[in-house]
């Protein structure tokens, strides 16, 4: 049941119809209930208000006519901004950020207001009528007062909605609030993993989870991907639970992020068990088209990283938005230097698996980026300091010695692809000054090497 309700909730999230046709359908039912309630009132309770004056047949349909096909075209043209600003962010940024967009709640929730509005003035617009117009001499015109008011109301939202909605579009494909928002989710989800590593137990609680081998043990019964897709989510909590029902254990081959084809191994119980059980273990596995942040939170840091080598090819040559976004992946991964570890994997649990780790993560960003740093000076020297700041408030040797690799390997690389030799002179002692930070890191300041000089 859990892993039905994370593939529908993490498909609504980045789904347009959802939040549009919610509103739309409450938008109906009240456009059907209200001339209900307008026929049981009637038109009397308008005298005590003195701003307020009874609607004719010509004028209510006037209204509600017009206001429908405002807000129609309006919504025609909202659309047509969203998927403007899409085709621009997937051009410019990279396509993998698109999920951003599309996940936004701000557009579907505007998008959705103007179609309701549009309904609700079509559906009450359809209980006005005249005398004798529907049964001759048996119905006296009708115009549900209360109904055009609310559809009067429902206009000033959106107008209010449609100002937001355009202040909000050009704000989201801000590349320094986009790469915000990344970064934000990084950190979010990189502390969410060290603080309830002790609470990984508990439905509620998503936890990120790695593989504990890469092929099955010789014995047990091992769960094989049913088609290809991506590993989206595994619930270890529910995992657990039947590795206790069958008094065994079960070990995970796959980490969520990775891809699997059909027949491909994603874990394995012990002892071997009956094939009812086998598919009773695919149902706490999520397989899907994409990846998602929910369990891999790799896919966040990817996403930066993109970005970064983005900015820095030929076409863009943006360094500034490479730094950006180095300075936001070090947020991510200063919380997790920060932290005391992942804890190591306990060969006597329910179940096998081990965690990201942070040497895990600064190896895939920072490889993954390495050759387009490394051939722009100012991006070279800012990574070479973000990496400094990160040993300085790392907990243990493991992650340090992890950073003094990856700055050596950086300034290899910048030595082999910086153009002119000042550049790489000035690379070349900025590494020596981060080892020499580094050894005597219990005595700097944190963020001191990202700290920008006065000219």
């Amino acid at each position: 049941m859990r892993t039905l309700i994370f593939r529908n909730l993490a498909e609504l999230r980045q789904n347009y119809w959802f939040w549009p046709s919610l509103l739309t359908a409450v938008a109906f039912f009240l456009g059907l209930l209200l001339p209900f309630l307008d026929e049981a009132l009637g038109a009397e309770w308008m005298e005590a208000v003195p701003f307020l004056r009874p609607t004719g047949v010509d004028g209510a349909r006037a209204i509600l006519t017009t206001l429908a096909g405002a807000t129609l075209g309006v919504a025609g043209v909202a659309f047509s901004i969203t998927i403007v600003a899409v085709n621009f962010a997937s051009s410019n940024y990279g396509p993998r950020l698109i999920g951003n967009f599309m996940g936004d709640r701000m557009n579907q929730i505007v998008l959705g207001i103007l179609v309701s509005t549009f309904v609700y003035c079509i559906t009450v617009l359809s209980t006005v009528h005249a005398q004798n117009q529907v049964l001759e001499a048996e119905m006296g015109a009708f115009v549900p007062q209360l109904s055009v008011l609310f559809s009067l109301v429902l206009t000033l939202v959106s107008v209010g909605s449609l100002i937001g909605y355009i202040h909000h579009v050009p704000e989201s494909i801000n590349i320094m609030n986009l790469v915000a928002q990344i970064g934000t989710k990084l950190r979010a989800s990189i502390l969410r993993t060290l603080d309830e590593e002790a609470e990984r137990r508990r439905d509620s609680v998503t936890v990120d989870v790695s593989a504990w081998r890469t092929r099955p043990l010789d014995a047990g019964s091992t769960l094989r991907a049913a088609g290809p897709g991506y590993l989206q989510q595994i619930d270890v909590s529910g995992l657990e639970g039947l590795a206790g029902e069958m008094d065994g254990r079960i070990v995970i081959h796959r980490t969520p992020g990775d891809f699997l084809t059909r027949g491909e191994p994603i874990l394995t119980a012990h002892p071997q068990v009956e094939e009812k059980m086998v598919e009773r273990l695919r149902a706490h596995v999520t397989q899907g088209t994409n990846r998602t942040e929910m369990q891999d939170i790799l896919f966040l840091s990817d996403q930066l990283v993109e970005v970064l080598t983005r900015a820095l090819s030929p076409g863009v040559n943006d360094p500034n938005t490479a730094i950006l976004c180095l300075d936001w992946l070090r947020a991510g991964l200063s919380a997790f230097a920060l932290g005391e570890g992942q804890a190591p994997p306990e060969p006597e649990g329910r179940v096998l698996y081990a965690r990201v780790t942070f040497a895990a993560m600064l190896t895939r960003s920072f490889g993954n980026m390495r050759q387009h740093v490394a051939a722009d000076r100012s991006v070279t020297l800012h990574a070479i300091a973000v990496l400094t700041d990160l040993a300085v408030v790392a907990t243990n040797e493991t992650m340090v010695r992890a950073i003094r690799g990856e700055l050596d390997r950086l300034g290899a690389a910048a030595a082999d692809r910086l153009p002119d030799r000042v550049g790489r002179a000035e690379a070349e002692a900025a590494l020596i000054e981060a080892h020499r930070r580094i050894a005597g890191r219990a005595d700097e300041e944190i963020g001191a090497s990202t700290v920008r000089e006065p000219e």
